[in-house]
């Protein structure tokens, strides 16, 4: 990866919203950069860059769907570390660096081992309280999936009922994972900092599909925004119709993940081990009966999606919201059928056919579709409008309180490359 020169990778960071100018700027660095190195490689980047910018100031038209070729301001942690190690002299400007992060809800990577360090006791106490607002911890432990439903009458399974249910016990390291779904708010971030065009934050082999993650007017967004914005008045209700590349591309660029399918239910269901060979674990978030007014669902709700706040009734006893109603939510699990040999069915390519879905939603009718263990899938380019999502971050990729004040990492260098949690495959 090319290093800018600090002050010209600071002055492109807060100027990569700047508009038409950016991506013939972009070009121009390129070039200039490919000139002085003797890259031809850069130098053909920016030749491309500046073709494009060029033709899309003569052939503008507000429902072309374009993807412009820039360099990346920050997708990874390793980019904030050098950005950090840089400017150690300039501390007005890392404080500038710091604060969009934070605006941004970008705290996770603000958290690496490899940052925090360069972080003052205000803004380390800024960050940490930003990541116990949005998240929640959950513990590690044992928790059960499979078809549970039968077994789960009185909210507790013994070694005989795990055996005939052929259920599987799956153990879970300690986790955090939001105490609300993405919403429209957090997610338009993504989208006003080049979130579509950062090709580092997509999977290359779905690049080309990336043009069509578009809105109703064509401008890169969810599927039911317009103009590149949400409707007003709904920056707090989940963002909705982005299909699971989308959500792995924003967790990529705040600095988390999505969660597994047993970490889902972990923080759902709640397990708890109550004697040797029995276990405990909640059919909802909140019990073992289903009580409509504790969640959005059909029947129960307004018939559409909600703030995200709402419905605190209805919270998990880690502190969690809405895991049951109101939107499904992508997992990084694989769904799908069976082939004859027992494999799971998947495209040519050798991806899965489906991604899963955890949840229920706003429109869920079927009492036994809206429970912590059941799961369904979609297709990943699927852009539903009741599909949304949330964000996972395991405890060991961020610097705990503790660690951080007492500066056990401060001589930990800066140019390592920190070990980002895979999205996805």
């Amino acid at each position: 990866m090319i290093r800018l020169p600090t002050h010209e990778w600071l002055t492109r960071f807060r100027a990569r919203q700047l508009g038409d100018g950016a991506p013939t700027a972009c070009a121009v660095v390129a070039l200039l950069m490919g000139a002085c190195i003797g890259s031809p490689l850069l130098v053909g980047t920016g030749i491309v860059a500046a073709a494009f910018a060029l033709g899309r100031d003569v052939h503008r038209s507000p429902n072309r769907r374009t993807l412009p070729i820039v360099l990346p301001p920050i997708t990874t942690a390793a980019d904030v570390t050098h950005a950090s190690h840089a400017v150690s002299g300039e501390q007005s400007e890392l404080g500038i660096l710091v604060e969009e992060m934070l605006a941004h809800g970008r705290y996770a990577l603000l958290l690496r081992p490899q940052i925090v360090g360069n972080l003052n006791e205000r803004q380390r106490e800024r960050t940490h309280s930003a990541l116990g607002d949005g998240m929640a911890i959950v513990p590690a432990g044992e928790v059960l999936l499979g078809d549970v439903h039968d077994a789960l009458d009185d909210g507790r399974f013994t070694e005989d009922e795990v055996d005939r249910n052929r259920l599987e016990r799956v153990t879970v390291e300690d986790f955090l994972l939001d105490r609300y779904p993405v919403t429209n708010r957090q997610f338009y971030q993504f989208v006003a900092s080049g979130g579509y065009q950062q090709l580092s934050l997509w999977q290359p082999s779905i690049l080309a599909a990336v043009l069509d993650f578009v809105d109703q007017t064509g401008a890169p967004g969810p599927r039911l925004w317009r103009d590149g914005h949400f409707p007003r008045g709904e920056e707090d209700f989940p963002v909705v119709g982005v299909c699971w590349h989308e959500a792995a591309a924003f967790a990529r660029w705040v600095g988390k993940r999505l969660p597994t399918d047993a970490e889902w239910v972990k923080a759902a269901c709640w397990p708890v081990p109550v004697a040797t060979g029995v276990w405990q674990q909640r059919k909802f978030p909140w019990g073992n009966a289903l009580e409509r007014v504790r969640a959005n669902l059909w029947g129960a709700g307004p018939g559409r999606t909600v703030p995200v706040d709402q419905y605190s009734e209805g919270i998990s006893a880690g502190g969690i919201y809405q895991l049951v109603g109101n939107i499904w939510e992508w997992t990084m699990g694989d769904f799908g059928c069976d082939d004859l040999n027992g494999a799971l069915l998947a495209e040519p390519g050798g991806s899965p056919v489906l991604k899963s879905l955890r949840g229920g939603a706003f429109d869920t009718y079927f009492e036994s579709q809206a429970t912590c263990q059941f799961r369904s899938g979609d297709h990943p380019l699927a852009r539903k409008h009741n599909v949304g999502f949330r964000c996972a971050l395991g405890v060991c990729d961020v610097l705990a309180r503790g660690a951080a004040e007492s500066g056990q990492d401060e001589h930990q260098s800066l140019d390592a490359e920190p070990q980002l949690a895979e999205v996805g495959p």
